[in-house]
Formats: C-alpha cells, structure tokens, sequence
C-alpha cells in the first residue's frame, strides 16, 4: 500500500494551530496560575506577583504598578527593572495625555487600567522592554487586560474589606460606649433614688406605722382604710426597691456574678416559677464581664416573665478553661428563632452585642412548643492585681 503525498501547506496549517494551541494554553495557564496565587497573598505582594508574571508573559524586562487616589495622587506600588527606566515609565502617568510612545522612551511601553466595579480606573499596569520588540498580538493584549482585571477584583475586594471591618470597630467602638454610659446613668439614677426617693417612701411608710400605733382605734370602715392606705406605702417602698435593684444592683457590685442572678431570680420564684441551679460560680470576674452576663440574664428573665408561660426554669453559671459560660433554659412556649421584628428581637441583640463585645459568642435555641435555650460564653481575662 502506497503512502500517501506529503502535504506542504497541511504540515505549515498543523503547525500553526499547535503553536496556537501553546500560545492559548499558556495565556490560560498564566491566568488560573496568578489567580490562585493571589487567594494566598497579602496586597503588597499580590502587586508586584502580578507585575513579575506580566513581564515574563510579554518577555519585557520593566515593570510598574501605579496607583492613585481619588484626589489624583499617584504612587508606584509595585516595580520590576533598574531605576532609570522605572522613572522613565514613572513619568508618564504625569505627562497630560497617556501616550503610547513616549519620547523618553526608545521602545513601546504597554499600559493597561485596573478598574473598580463602577468602572472607573484607579491603576495603571505599565510594561516596556531594553530593547525594541514587535507588539504583542491582540490575544496577548487580551490575557494582559483579564491579568489586571483579576488584580483590580482582588484588590477592591481587599479594600471593600478593610472598609468593612473598619465600619464594624467603629460600630462596636459606638456600641461599647452606649452600654457604657447606659451603665453609668443606670448607677446614678439608681443612687438618686435610693438617696432621695426611696429613703422618703421609707420614712413615710415608718411614720405612717408609729402613726398607727399612737392612734386610738378607729370604726371599722376607716380602720380598713387606714390598712389599705399602710399596704400602699409599704408596696411603695417595696417596688423603689426592686426598681432600684433592676438598676443597678447593690448585690452585683458587692456579692459577684451568682448571687446577683440568683436573686434577679427570685421575681420568676415571685411569679410562681420553679428555679433550678444546674451548676454554680462563686468565683468573682472582671467588672465589665460580669455586667454584661447579669444584663444578658437580667433580659431572659424578663422574657420568660413576659412572653415563655413557663413552670420551670434551669440556671447555669461555670468557669471552664478561662471561659465564663452563662446558660438559661426554660419549658415555655418557645418562639421562631429569629423572633418576629420587635421588642424581643432587640433585646435578643443587645444579648448577643453584649457577648461580642467581650470577645464571645451568644446563642438562642427556640422553637414553638419546645422551650428556650439562652447561651453566653465570654473569655475571661485575668484580673488586675492590686498595687
């Protein structure tokens, strides 16, 4: 069997699409390549990663990045070449109108823009070469282009997130600040009350006794009376009292953290509720820890009060490898978690704010039917020693 003719042209068209072929598969492996590297590098070093790949892609041997600001200030960001060169390239981003042949320069310079999502450009990748060399082919061109597309999303999603977590220190700077003038006004108005108000309720309802006991008795009808109107004072001073605890509790500040929440808990005992202590921490914690885990109590107490119409609540207050953990469950009626927009959703995160702020983590497992689970975990930071 004869073999058959030798086709000049075929053998140039082969060759040709195999080289095209190479051509497309390095373009490709240029890009997924950079791509991965870049998940893993810090800015700095994403800049001048993407500068390094361009030059060698296009064989030229000097690189800038430039970038500037939105009142027009530009800065290289990343270099590759000698100095001399790199200033030459440097001057161009000054001159009034971007040219592509710069006469300073004895070769063409390539640029290509970084833009943001809006569109608009707040870069510039500029290529030359020692020598001259021929123009890279549109393809080429092409590849560069998606090489600086890539870096600009890398870096607007970089800067998109120090903007986002800047945002957020600054939230919870504000936060912090709120609960703790809400703090200092709570002790203040609880000390006015407890200096003024309360101590003439006192004085009142005392009067009002050693009134009774001088006074000769009384007809039935103004004997009863006279009884409703001693009941009153002494409910008076009783509420001024609980109102004044609600404030700031004298106990919180002088017994710690578990006598506090036990006695927050004798209004779900008033109320006719069963309280069970799972676990028990005498130990004291820092001030500001222990606000927090009272007021984080005081708030699901409030809502089993108001909203769970349950029998039984379980307390829990540990210390376990430097963590404070604060647990409060209930049989109620449970809720949908997140609850519905209102009243219990912002106490729900004010809770959840609280834990935060300290560095630790809040939960809330409800469901209708199924009772409520109220979790705090904050780290413990060692107490300062007293000089």
């Amino acid at each position: 069997m004869s073999t058959p003719p030798l086709d000049p042209a075929s053998a140039l068209a082969l060759r040709s699409q195999y080289r095209q072929s190479q051509s497309r598969a390095a373009r490709l492996r240029l890009l997924v390549d950079t791509g991965q590297e870049l998940l893993q590098l810090p800015p700095e070093q994403m800049r001048l990663r993407v500068v390094q790949r361009a030059c060698a892609f296009v064989a030229m041997d000097h690189g800038v990045l430039l970038e500037w600001s939105e009142d027009g200030v530009v800065h290289a960001s990343a270099t590759q070449g000698s100095a001399e060169r790199l200033q030459a390239l440097r001057a161009l981003a000054e001159q009034p109108r971007w040219l592509e042949h710069p006469a300073s320069l004895d070769s063409p310079v390539l640029r290509v823009l970084l833009h943001r999502a809006d569109g608009q450009a707040f870069g510039a990748l500029l290529l030359a070469n020692s020598v001259p060399l021929s123009a890279p082919d549109s393809e080429d061109l092409e590849s560069l282009q998606l090489l600086a597309t890539l870096l600009a999303a890398h870096l607007e999603n970089r800067r998109l997130l120090n903007d986002l977590q800047a945002r957020e220190r600054s939230m919870s700077e504000l936060v912090q600040r709120l609960f703790s003038a809400q703090e200092d006004e709570r002790k203040r108005v609880a000390y006015d009350l407890h200096d003024g108000l309360a101590q003439t309720l006192a004085g009142l309802h005392q009067r009002l006794q050693g009134f009774a006991g001088r006074c000769p008795s009384l007809p039935a009808g103004l004997q009863g009376e006279w009884q409703t109107i001693l009941q009153l004072a002494q409910g008076c001073v009783g509420e001024g009292r609980q109102l004044i605890g609600g404030l700031r509790p004298h106990v919180l500040d002088d017994f710690g953290l578990l006598r506090a929440i036990d006695r927050e808990a004798d209004r779900l005992r008033d109320a006719g509720l069963a309280v069970h202590w799972q676990q028990r921490c005498p130990e004291r914690l820092p001030a500001a820890l222990e606000i927090a885990l009272f007021r984080i109590a005081q708030e699901a107490m409030n809502n089993i009060l108001k909203h769970a119409g349950a029998a039984n609540v379980t307390l829990s207050l540990a210390l376990e490898q430097g963590q404070a953990l604060l647990s409060i469950n209930d049989d109620g009626c449970g809720f949908l978690n997140p609850p519905a927009q209102g009243a219990e959703q912002w106490g729900q995160v004010a809770m959840q704010e609280r834990a935060h702020l300290l560095g630790g983590r809040f939960t809330c497992n409800s469901r209708p039917g199924g009772g409520t689970c109220i979790q705090a975990q904050v780290p413990v930071q060692p107490q300062e020693q007293p000089l």
